[in-house]
């Protein structure tokens, strides 16, 4: 029998939602440092726990509507403002970028009409934060 603690299941929770999450990333979310992180997945992949990291095609070959939304944040509470954006399922990218520029995500809902209940229920609703432009993604150049 394996045994794993609290860390360990945060840590393949975390994997489980997106396999190609960074260390740093799950560290973030889980509060825990980067080498613990690195250290632990290290440890389930030597007890057989993780086996490969892999996408579950049934769930990624559903039609999907990608869009990118750029939102000013109120940089004095930005901690709290990127923590409740984590939070929100179909956001599956944040950058922050350079200046005055704010920052830029990338989400992916099932269908356009999900798209504006994202923007009225989930992220228009957190304090701080100002929607500059939404663009739908048409094509995927490369």
């Amino acid at each position: 029998m394996i045994k794993m603690d609290l860390i360990d299941i945060k840590i393949l929770e975390e994997l489980k939602n997106n396999s190609r999450m960074s260390y740093n990333e799950i560290s973030e979310r889980i509060e825990k440092t980067e080498a613990t992180v690195r250290r632990r997945v290290q440890k389930l992949k030597d007890q057989g726990v993780i086996k490969r990291f892999t996408i579950d095609y049934e769930v990624d070959s559903k039609p999907k509507v990608s869009a990118t939304i750029k939102i000013e944040p109120d940089f004095k509470d930005i901690k709290r403002i990127l923590s409740e954006l984590r939070n929100i399922e179909e956001i599956n990218v944040i950058w922050r970028l350079s200046g005055d520029c704010g920052l830029l995500m990338k989400v992916d809902i099932p269908s356009i009409e999900q798209f504006n209940p994202l923007i009225e229920d989930k992220i228009s609703r957190i304090q701080g934060i100002k929607i500059i432009e939404t663009c739908f993604i048409t094509d995927i150049i490369k």
